[in-house]
C-alpha cells in the first residue's frame, strides 16, 4: 500500500473550511437545507458528521468513518448503507488504496459505508476530487462545526493540484 504524507505547507490551508461552516454541534435540517438546495449526491466524512446527517433523515451516498471522534474510540454510529468497505489509511496521510476505492465507488455510483483503519480526515480531499459537480461533501471542522462543500470545477482543480503535489499518479487522479 502506497501512502503519502500531506506536505507541511498545506496543513494550515486545510485547517480552514473548504465550504460553508455551520457552527452548531448538531445542525438542524433547516440549517442543512439552507445550504444544500439539491441533495442529489452527498458524501459525509467523519463519524459524527455521518451520524448527524443520517439522524436528520438525509441520505448520504458515501459515508466515511474511522470509529473515532476527536481521537477517542466511539461506538459504531447509527447509519444505514448498501455496501460496506474497509480500507487502511494511516493518520495524517492518504493511501493510494483509499483514493482508488473512493474514485471507483463514486464513478460506479455504489452507495457505501467506508470504515477506515487509521484516520479518515484527509479523505475529504479525494471525495471532493471525484464527487460530481454540484454534489456536496460534508465533514466536521474540529471544535467549530460542520462544513458543507459544494463541488465546483475550480475546487476540483485545487484539490487535484494538492494531490498531485503529494506525488500521486496523475492517472489515478483523473476525474
Amino acid at each position: 500500500m502506497e501512502v503519502k504524507n500531506l506536505p507541511e505547507k498545506y496543513r494550515d490551508f486545510l485547517k480552514r473550511p473548504f465550504g460553508e461552516l455551520i457552527t452548531s454541534s448538531k445542525p438542524s435540517l433547516q440549517e442543512i437545507n439552507s445550504i444544500i438546495k439539491d441533495p442529489s449526491y452527498l458524501i459525509t466524512v467523519g463519524d459524527a458528521s455521518s451520524e448527524n446527517i443520517s439522524e436528520l433523515g438525509i441520505k448520504s451516498n458515501i459515508q466515511i468513518i474511522d470509529l473515532m471522534e476527536r481521537r477517542n474510540k466511539r461506538t459504531f454510529p447509527n447509519l444505514t448503507w448498501n455496501e460496506k468497505r474497509s480500507i487502511n489509511n494511516p493518520p495524517g496521510t492518504l493511501s493510494t488504496e483509499s483514493i482508488i476505492l473512493l474514485r471507483d465507488l463514486i464513478k460506479q455510483k455504489i452507495d457505501s459505508l467506508i470504515i477506515v483503519d487509521g484516520e479518515e480526515d484527509l479523505l475529504a480531499l479525494p471525495s471532493i476530487l471525484f464527487a460530481p459537480i454540484n454534489a456536496h461533501v460534508l465533514y466536521g471542522q474540529p471544535n467549530e462545526g460542520l462544513v458543507i462543500v459544494s463541488i465546483t470545477e475550480s475546487l476540483k482543480v485545487k484539490v487535484y493540484d494538492i494531490l498531485s503535489e503529494m506525488g500521486f499518479d496523475k492517472n489515478i487522479l483523473k476525474y
